[in-house]
């Protein structure tokens, strides 16, 4: 069965009973029909100005999006190095978490042993496992 393709528009419904390999190679064709539109028109362009066509070929905002970027980068690196200097002032003053000072038995609670040797001891937990297991 033949599929007319010139009622197979983009919104029409092509034939129910069309055999797949037919549907595929119609959006296939098209497919391909459509990407070689695009490169002829970009490469109408770029011949006709003598350079790329990016973002429509305009290129005057090039300088304001390069010097944001820059601006971008410079506030970027600038907020790493507060929070490293915040992170290292807090480290500090020694306000860590201290195991033994925050053991408290509620949050070892546990309904059923865990699945490994050491069924007490959380999966990660080297310390742990040294000392009971």
């Amino acid at each position: 069965m033949q599929l007319d393709v010139t009622r197979c528009g983009p919104l029409s419904h092509p034939d129910v009973h069309a055999p797949l390999a037919t549907l595929l190679a119609l959006n296939m064709q098209r497919a391909v029909s459509a990407a070689s539109r695009v490169a002829r028109t970009v490469a109408t362009q770029s011949k006709a100005s003598g350079k790329r066509a990016f973002s429509a070929g305009h290129d005057t905002d090039s300088g304001m999006w390069q010097n944001i970027s820059i601006g971008g980068f410079v506030f970027v690196g600038g907020m790493c190095v507060y929070e490293y200097k915040v992170h290292m002032d807090h480290v500090a003053h020694g306000h860590g978490y201290d195991r033994e000072a925050n053991n408290f038995p509620y949050m070892n609670f546990r309904l059923k042993q865990y699945p490994w040797s050491c069924g007490d001891c959380n999966l990660f937990d080297a310390k742990c496992m040294k000392e009971k297991c």
